[in-house]
């Protein structure tokens, strides 16, 4: 994260110690000091902090004082009244926290985060994150992830005196959640119209400025590469729904239900009985792969919820890639850029770090 200390804080040098403080996380890569302003960074050269630091910390800091990434930036003033700037001891214990990525399920959920991370970030920084105990994987149940967001604003936070602003300023999430889709519309030009998510699932996050992504396919089951299905096809228990479901195009495998197929209890939900959306995408089956994966997967899959997800743990970066190559890309609304939906995710993880 970007810490942005305001010419006032240096004035003083009462204030030094605190500033001492703050020097750990500059110095390990937590959070990085930027002084764009030019009077702040004329209160800086004059400061007795900078005159009491060591050759080795102030080259450091010196090192990364100006910066143009676009990451999250917290201010810290002594004489500001709005709710953007921090004091130094709340800006300290804010900073302490952790960035939590909110999943729906923390067991099931995170061998996939964990590889988009550990195979698709070239730079290694989330990883290093990740070990250093700056970047966590939570449980969020689901949809009671926006209670979970709830309980952590009027329990933990709370706690400290110094967090006098609106509760959710303090957050330190970023929330992913399975987008749920059923289906895709592609048109005669080959341009892809995403069923739009209901605008209760985004409303919750949006009021307490919480950053989240919602997959653009509907779990994170439908990201596992063909290879493993195709691996599947040596095994006589898996063999008939893996042959069928590699029959499916890069679409209709984006909106398979894996778990469950077209079934509802123990019944086959008929073609015609699907909505006109869902029929229409998957109208180029045949009956016989129709019947083949309508029970979905689990049905020849023990453990399916539990352990299906352990498949990422045995692809490469290429094979994860080539599963999302037909998607639209991403246009990020911080730098205008558009990215592929891992680099999206490693980038908004990055900037909120």
């Amino acid at each position: 994260m970007l810490v942005n200390i305001k010419h006032d804080i240096f004035f003083f040098s009462v204030n030094d110690n605190d500033l001492n403080d703050f020097l750990h996380f500059f110095k390990s890569g937590k959070h990085q000091l930027v002084l764009n302003n030019p009077d702040d960074f004329l209160a800086f050269e004059n400061s007795t902090w900078k005159n009491s630091l060591k050759g080795d910390d102030l080259r450091l800091i010196l090192k990364g004082l100006k910066s143009t990434f676009y990451k999250n930036k917290i201010s810290i003033s002594s004489l500001s009244n709005n709710d953007e700037d921090f004091s130094l001891k709340e800006a300290y214990l804010f900073l302490q926290k952790p960035l939590q990525i909110l999943v729906e399920h923390l067991d099931y959920d995170s061998p996939f985060f964990i590889a988009i991370i550990e195979k698709l970030d070239f730079t290694g920084k989330l990883i290093d994150a990740f070990q250093n105990g700056w970047l966590e994987f939570d449980h969020g149940g689901g949809s009671t992830i926006e209670s979970v967001i709830r309980n952590n604003i009027t329990r933990k936070i709370t706690t400290s005196p110094y967090f006098i602003k609106p509760l959710e300023k303090y957050l330190r999430y970023f929330v992913i959640k399975d987008s749920d889709r059923e289906y895709c519309i592609i048109k005669k030009d080959g341009t892809i119209i995403e069923q739009e998510l209901i605008e209760s699932k985004v409303r919750f996050f949006s009021e307490k400025k919480v950053p989240f992504h919602y997959l653009y396919k509907r779990e994170k089951e439908n990201y596992v590469p063909d290879c493993v299905f195709e691996f599947y096809l040596q095994d006589k228990v898996k063999k008939e729904f893996a042959d069928a479901y590699l029959k499916l195009n890069n679409h209709q495998k984006d909106f398979f239900d894996l778990e469950k197929g077209f079934s509802k209890g123990e019944k086959l939900i008929k073609r015609e009985e699907l909505s006109s959306e869902i029929n229409n995408l998957y109208k180029n089956i045949s009956e016989q792969t129709y019947k083949s994966i309508g029970f979905g997967f689990a049905n020849s899959y023990p453990s399916f919820k539990t352990r299906f997800s352990l498949e990422f743990n045995n692809v490469n970066k290429e094979q994860m890639l080539l599963r999302i190559k037909h998607q639209p890309l991403i246009k990020s609304k911080i730098d205008g850029n558009e990215r592929n939906e891992f680099e999206h995710i490693i980038n908004e993880i990055k900037r909120l770090l």
